[in-house]
């Protein structure tokens, strides 16, 4: 087929000559879910004030995840008995996701940790029924959702500081109460052996942090306070949840400018707003892949046009979430393209089949979705290499001067990059705004993937 050219597409542009309007097929998409679980023990001596309020801010953190509504489970008080609990999340792991499918957990309640076997604390989330839902279990539990999950959070509002740190506490200072379980003796742990000293335990030997750190990519733990601190709630809510919900829900959390919030960027954020709102310390605490992306900037607003001044970043934070057993590659042949002259030559590398996209951030800052295109339409391949352009198409830098990113994405089912995107020639293109990043990110980071490292191309004069 003779090569005959199209107009410019800023950064680069393609020359063709057929037309094919992009095609998708039925298979069954990945999807995101959530559980909540708050208890705010009512009407007995270790009441917490505010969990209600968590629960409404973690729906919109979970929405702020990509969590559809429907897809988000809230279940309170007298329903998480210990019973309650288990069938809650057996129910999520067992009929609820599926292979490939993203998973967000929040607890808000009191914490226990009690002696255990060779000096080693057993900690627990205490049920309504002040029953304990024991760290074996769910480490259990975390493993069977680690194995079926692309990715799973867990935020965890609770104390599991125990011994002589919490008996030594009031249990209100007036504005806020310790999220440690106190039974009624007044212990808040058998205290033969001070789980809650940190130079007696290493954080390791968490069951969550034992799971995040045999799974690191896709998994990531969040705790409100350190094992040697207690976590607090008040009338507004708890203060690592309002910390969440505030970095969340805004672009105050996302330092590096990519329209992604990551746990680094989280953990960061949150401690800054409980330094700046609260006088007692509570660390926030991170175990398992901290790049891991959290929240979007601007997600669940009908439309966001903040800037997002960092796009290649984007491509960085989405590739720091797949799945490190699908190995992508991309290779280019030149990395530095002279504007007017040069055209783009790379190559792909892939471990199985599945469908390949082609992300490109231009270098005037677009995002722009190489492939599949208008004339290249089917994007299913075989495992091995592939050059790209096709013989059908071909892609020349036209500038302007600066530096683009191109990355390989390799899914097993159809994904809908280019929904709500504009034609900017054959190619599917949005501006690098919180609403185009935002969208992008949703159906990038669910289902399992894997994803090329970031390629920069300097184009020049």
């Amino acid at each position: 087929m003779k090569k005959t050219s199209s107009p410019k597409l800023h950064a680069l542009a393609l020359a063709a000559v057929a037309a094919y309007t992009l095609g998708l097929t039925s298979q069954a998409q990945a999807a995101n879910h959530a559980l909540i679980m708050t208890i705010d023990y009512a009407g007995t001596p270790n009441a917490l004030p505010g969990i209600e309020l968590d629960g409404k801010m973690a729906v919109e953190i979970a929405k702020g995840m990509g969590v559809p509504p429907q897809n988000i489970k809230w279940i309170r008080n007298q329903d998480l008995t210990l019973s309650g609990m288990n069938a809650a999340i057996q129910d999520l792991t067992r009929n609820r996701i599926a292979n490939g499918d993203k998973v967000f957990m929040y607890y808000s309640g009191h914490g226990y940790q009690t002696n255990g076997s060779e000096s080693k604390c057993v900690e627990s989330l205490v049920a309504a029924d002040v029953r304990f839902f024991e760290d074996e279990r769910l480490k259990q539990t975390l493993d069977t959702l680690a194995a079926k999950a692309s990715q799973v959070v867990m935020f965890n509002d609770s104390c599991f500081s125990g011994g002589a740190a919490t008996k030594e506490l009031a249990r209100s200072d007036g504005d806020s109460v310790p999220k440690a379980y106190i039974d009624q003796s007044g212990a808040s742990a058998n205290i033969d052996y001070v789980c809650s000293q940190a130079s007696n335990k290493d954080f390791g030997s968490r069951s969550l942090g034992v799971v995040a750190r045999e799974r690191p990519t896709q998994m990531l733990y969040v705790a409100a306070s350190s094992d040697a601190e207690v976590s607090r709630a008040s009338k507004k809510g708890s203060w690592a949840t309002q910390a969440w919900a505030s970095c969340l829900s805004g672009s105050a959390a996302d330092r590096d400018g990519n329209g992604i919030v990551d746990g680094n960027e989280l953990q960061q954020c949150a401690q800054d707003f409980i330094k700046q709102k609260f006088n007692k310390p509570q660390t926030i605490t991170l175990v398992g892949n901290n790049a891991l992306p959290m929240s979007f900037v601007g997600a669940g607003a009908s439309t966001c046009t903040t800037p997002v001044t960092n796009p290649g970043g984007t491509l960085a934070t989405i590739r720091a979430a797949a799945d490190p057993d699908i190995k992508v590659g991309l290779s280019l042949a030149k990395s530095r393209l002279t504007i007017g002259r040069d055209l783009l030559d790379f190559s792909v590398s892939t471990p199985r089949d599945g469908y390949l996209y082609l992300l490109h951030v231009s270098s005037e800052g677009k995002f722009i979705v190489l492939f599949p295109n208008k004339i290249d339409s089917n994007n299913f391949v075989k495992a091995g290499n592939h050059r790209f352009p096709k013989q059908s198409w071909g892609i020349q830098a036209q500038g302007p001067a600066g530096t683009g990113y191109i990355m390989a994405y390799l899914a097993d089912t159809p994904k809908e990059f280019t929904k709500d995107m504009d034609f900017d020639g054959p190619f599917s293109s949005g501006k690098a705004n919180c609403d185009t990043t935002s969208k992008l990110g949703v159906v990038a980071l669910n289902g399992r993937y894997g994803a090329s490292a970031v390629a920069a191309i300097q184009e020049v004069k």
